[in-house]
């Protein structure tokens, strides 16, 4: 075997093959050299600037603040997985030559620099021979390609939405008449936040907002945006509100993202969306219950809901209140109707007994008749028919009294069937008119025992405090007072007066001396009606 020789122990190296070989002449580079050929075969494979395009890696978060940043370009193969990457630079110089400033600090209104979104930049090659780093030095940028990027991944969620039946589902879910609880989605602090939480305070309803923070941009929008969905259903809110303050169209293209769009379609509470771009709608937008343009419009949304229904409620109590009238004259009218029976009837009975009378008068008055012309004959006869006269004048009496008798009965008979079906009619109408009642009364009592829920007394009990100006309005914001300005702060067992300062600034404060008003403990002040003023 060679470089081995045999002995009694067996094969062991030869040394005299393992001997170094002899140093023969030969080119040695150093480093630097070794690099600054580098460079030059760089610089001549690319003489001039050239467009590369990548997903967008590493971004710093404060990009907009640093003078030079760095990021890298990646290039995703078919497993998913990015293959291929480069360092990326954009130098300070650069920055403000080629004004590429606008596409980090959020100024251009359709492009931004954001981790995971691919871009086309135009790039110098450059090969830092010192340090042997290659890097790419961009010089501009095509907001074109980013954007036709965006937009077709933009189309394929919404072409995976409509097959799915998600872009109507959200929708299908019913408003709840008096969504006054609500569950807030945006950055805390900021002014997306006031202005709606502003919109609502203006409103005479007792809101109750139950704020939950994610990000409104950049690749962590997702997954936050996501888990505060789920933390709002599990605290049993009314509404979701999504909201952020305005943004380029690269920002908006956060809300485009497919697991977002599926997860607002499928959320078992009714989405409202106000992302703040005036001109495009995201696909959250298109996915959502309903859609507004600011914050602003999305707490006037919420308050003119509540207010149809509160319209809608005092049109229902005119139509109780009309048919009630309705009813207590209807029965009025029966009532009268009824009290003229007992009249009706005497009237009647007393009809009969003039009709009883005259038939008397004209049957006499035949009788007399029949007498004096049959005097003569009846003088002769009177002997034989005085007895039959007799009888036939007592059988005409009988008659006559039985005739009086049926005709009195038949009239208190009927008098009595008149009352009792009058004393039926007042026992039905006092069922019926009270039977229509009964549903609004109960709803009613519905609506006095959520006004008394909601009564400002019950959130001082719970902790919460109003401070009032001197004007006696609550203030919202600390440049509303000044120095010398008296302050009342209210507590649920008393109040509480303090002094602005001179020189403190706008805002701040010192207090004076605390006072009790009267020693009320445990009732509510009558200032507390201001709290929802």
């Amino acid at each position: 075997m060679s470089g081995y020789r045999e002995n009694d122990d067996g094969l062991l190296p030869d040394p005299g093959l393992l001997k170094p070989p002899a140093r023969s002449e030969h080119e040695v580079l150093t480093v630097r050299q070794v690099n600054e050929q580098i460079s030059g075969a760089i610089a001549r494979a690319f003489p001039g600037t050239v467009w590369v395009r990548g997903e967008v890696q590493r971004l710093p978060q404060d990009a907009a603040r640093r003078t030079h940043i760095y990021f890298e370009l990646h290039e995703t193969g078919s497993s998913g997985a990015a293959e291929y990457q480069l360092s990326v630079s954009l130098m300070g110089w650069d920055r403000q030559r080629f004004g590429l400033g606008r596409y980090l600090d959020g100024s251009d209104p359709d492009f931004q620099f954001a981790n995971k979104i691919e871009v086309c930049l135009e790039c110098k090659v450059d090969f830092y021979a010192k340090f042997g780093k290659l890097s790419l030095k961009v010089v501009g940028v095509d907001t074109n390609f980013a954007l036709g990027r965006l937009e077709a991944r933009r189309r394929e969620t919404l072409a995976y939405l409509e097959a799915h039946g998600l872009l109507s589902l959200n929708r299908a879910v019913k408003l709840p008449e008096l969504p006054l609880h609500v569950g807030l989605i945006t950055s805390p602090g900021s002014a997306a936040e006031q202005d709606f939480r502003t919109g609502l305070a203006a409103s005479p309803w007792a809101f109750i907002v139950n704020l939950t923070g994610a990000r409104m941009q950049g690749a962590q929008l997702q997954d936050e945006v996501i888990a505060a969905l789920g933390r709002q259903v599990t605290a049993g809110v009314d509404v979701v509100v999504i909201t952020r303050g305005g943004g380029s169209r690269a920002d908006l293209s956060w809300f485009d993202q497919q697991p977002l769009a599926e997860a607002i379609a499928r959320c078992p509470l009714p989405v409202v969306t106000a992302i703040g771009h005036e001109i495009d709608r995201s696909i959250a937008d298109l996915v959502a219950h309903h859609s507004c343009k600011t914050p602003t419009a999305a707490a006037e949304f919420l308050v003119a809901t509540i207010g149809e229904a509160a319209a809608r409620v005092a049109e229902a109590e005119a139509r109780l209140v009309a048919a009630a009238a309705a009813a207590l004259d209807e029965a009025r009218e029966r009532l009268a109707i009824g009290g003229q029976l007992p009249q009706a009837a005497r009237g009647a009975v007393l009809r009969a007994r003039l009709r009883f009378q005259a038939a008397a008068g004209r049957l006499q008055q035949v009788v007399g008749g029949s007498l004096a012309v049959r005097q003569r004959r009846l003088t002769d006869l009177r002997v034989r028919l005085g007895s039959a006269a007799t009888t036939a004048l007592s059988r005409h009496e009988v008659r006559l009294g039985r005739l009086s008798a049926g005709l009195a009965g038949t009239a208190a008979a009927r008098l009595q069937t008149d009352r009792a079906r009058l004393d039926q009619q007042q026992e039905r109408l006092a069922r019926e008119a009270l039977r229509p009642l009964a549903p609004w009364s109960r709803r009613l009592a519905g609506y006095e025992t959520q006004a008394r829920l909601l009564d400002p007394a019950r959130l001082l009990q719970r902790g919460y405090t109003i401070t009032l100006g001197p004007d006696g309005r609550s203030l919202d914001r600390a440049a509303k007072v000044g120095p010398g300005d008296i302050l009342k702060t209210v507590f649920v067992d008393g109040e509480v007066r303090s002094i602005v300062q001179p020189g403190g600034g706008a805002g701040k404060s010192k207090q004076g001396k605390a006072r009790k008003d009267g020693g009320k403990k445990g009732k509510a002040h009558a200032g507390q009606k201001t709290l929802f003023r």
